[in-house]
């Protein structure tokens, strides 16, 4: 006798349409012809509430929370939210904590622009089922500014700066140029700085005019060696 194996095939045919408004749609047809669809909807996050730029040095805390995302996921899924980044789980650590239920946002701590000048925040929410976590999507990206305030004072690049110029040199001769940095946030008011002659040795009519922006250095008038020995000092140059 003869034994006969008989392995069942089944055929199934897709159909996808395209709905970008919602998602996209599946046609399944099997072996025996019959036909469904299914429907798989894209989901949407949306950010209910932006992150507003925190000021350095004052507590922030107040405004509380500072952002928060929805998903619609949640209308239909338990949803856990997770964020981070620096601030986070990076230092400076515990900046920024995250209601793991309502994804709301809070700030903990005061910030300091010269340290961090933007948080960068990677914002994750996630299936939670029988205590595991399935991620849908790749993490937003949430980005927030620190303002600045003017609390650094500006600083000369050197203690003594010395220059020279040949005698009788025309007016407005360029004899040197002042350099001093400010930590404050730059191109902003609070790390402009502003150069002036406090005094000069010898005294009597002004030798040297300085541009208060740029920290050049002219002469004012014509300098005669044999009468302004020794070398003429600036003393106090103020920022």
């Amino acid at each position: 006798f003869a034994l006969h194996f008989y392995t069942p095939i089944f055929l199934l045919f897709l159909q996808v349409l395209l709905d970008f408004s919602t998602g996209f749609h599946v046609k399944e047809w099997d072996e025996n012809g019959m036909a469904r669809w299914k429907t798989f909807r894209r989901q949407k996050r949306e950010w209910i509430k932006f992150a507003a730029a925190c000021r350095e040095g004052e507590d922030n805390s107040k405004r509380n929370p500072i952002a928060r995302i929805r998903s619609d996921c949640e209308e239909d899924n338990p949803i856990t939210y997770s964020i981070s980044g620096v601030g986070i789980d990076r230092a400076p650590y515990g900046i920024f904590v995250v209601n793991p239920r309502t994804g709301e946002i809070n700030i903990t701590s005061i910030v300091d622009r010269e340290v961090t000048p933007v948080f960068v925040v990677s914002y994750y929410f996630a299936y939670l089922t029988f205590c595991f976590k399935t991620n849908l999507e790749p993490p937003l990206e949430l980005r927030v500014r620190v303002l600045d305030i003017n609390d650094n004072p500006p600083v000369f690049a050197q203690t003594v700066f010395t220059g020279s110029v040949e005698e009788s040199s025309m007016d407005n001769t360029l004899v040197m140029k002042i350099i001093a940095t400010d930590a404050d946030e730059p191109n902003h008011l609070n790390s402009k700085i502003a150069f002036k002659i406090e005094s000069q040795e010898p005294s009597g009519p002004p030798m040297f005019i300085m541009n208060k922006y740029t920290g050049e250095l002219h002469l004012a008038n014509y300098l005669d060696r044999e009468v302004t020995f020794p070398f003429p000092k600036l003393n106090n140059m103020m920022l």
